[in-house]
This record gives structure tokens, C-alpha cells and sequence, in this order.
């Protein structure tokens, strides 16, 4: 067997302000949603209504996002669970210099662009559920000296 994706569902209070902040600020795009108390799905943002599901997508990145009372109706351990902070979603990107100057003003940054030890750039930001959402990129390699000929 092989896994060919993975797209984690993320339980949130508001799917649509969720999509918004995605959508609008980080420039993810909308695929789907579920209009809430219906089975009505949806493909035009913004949504007729609120929205019980939805998954957006920004390159090979796929997101779902699914309210509180639609996961615990799936599965009732979700009822008393937590929103948000307990876990990191990593996301390569192309530009994280672009992408920190473009949404610094829009969400709470919790740690600014760095170099770290294994070779990456990287940022680390909440969204607005508290999820944390760290953006990565390959760190430009350091010229070499050149060797005398």
C-alpha cells in the first residue's frame, strides 16, 4: 500500500471566516464547501451560506476545515475536543520573504523568517482558529570559494 495523499480535516468554530483568511490572506483557493444543515455542496465563494466543510488548496497543499457539531455527529469524541494549537502544519513555499511581507500586517506572527541549522528559511504564524501554520523554503546555498586554477 501506498499513501498518495494527505489532507488534514481541521476542526474550526467558522468554516466560512476560516476560507476567508485562507482564501484572502494566504491566497489559497476555494474547491468545495458543504452549506450548513444541508447536503448542498458549493463552488462559488463566497459560499450562499454558512459552511459546515470545505476544503481549499494552494499548489499540491490541500486543506478541509469542518465545524465542531459536523465532526462530533462523525465521530462524538470531537464534541469536547480543543480547537487549534496542538499541532503544526508545515508548508513549503517559494517565496517566503514575499509571503511574510504580503499577510505581517494580517496574522499574529510567532516567530519571523530564519535560517535554520538543517538548510530551510522558514516563518511560523497562528491562523484564525490557532492553528500553527509554519511556511518553509530552501535557504540559498553560501557560494564556495572558488578553487584556483
Amino acid at each position: 500500500m501506498t499513501i498518495t495523499r494527505a489532507t488534514p480535516v481541521l476542526m474550526v468554530e467558522d468554516v466560512s471566516r476560516t476560507v476567508a483568511f485562507y482564501r484572502d490572506i494566504l491566497g489559497f483557493a476555494f474547491v468545495v464547501g458543504v452549506v450548513e444543515g444541508t447536503r448542498t455542496s458549493v463552488t462559488q465563494w463566497p459560499a450562499p451560506g454558512p459552511l459546515a466543510f470545505a476544503l481549499v488548496e494552494s499548489g499540491l497543499a490541500r486543506l478541509m476545515f469542518e465545524t465542531r457539531s459536523a465532526m462530533a455527529a462523525e465521530l462524538p469524541r470531537f464534541a469536547e475536543t480543543k480547537i487549534g494549537g496542538s499541532l503544526s502544519l508545515y508548508l513549503d513555499c517559494d517565496d517566503l520573504d514575499g509571503l511574510y511581507a504580503r499577510i505581517s500586517e494580517h496574522a499574529p506572527f510567532i516567530k519571523a523568517p530564519h535560517t535554520t541549522f538543517y538548510g530551510t528559511r522558514e516563518c511560523s504564524i497562528k491562523d484564525v482558529n490557532g492553528y500553527v501554520l509554519t511556511f518553509a523554503e530552501r535557504a540559498p546555498t553560501p557560494p564556495t570559494p572558488e578553487t584556483p586554477a
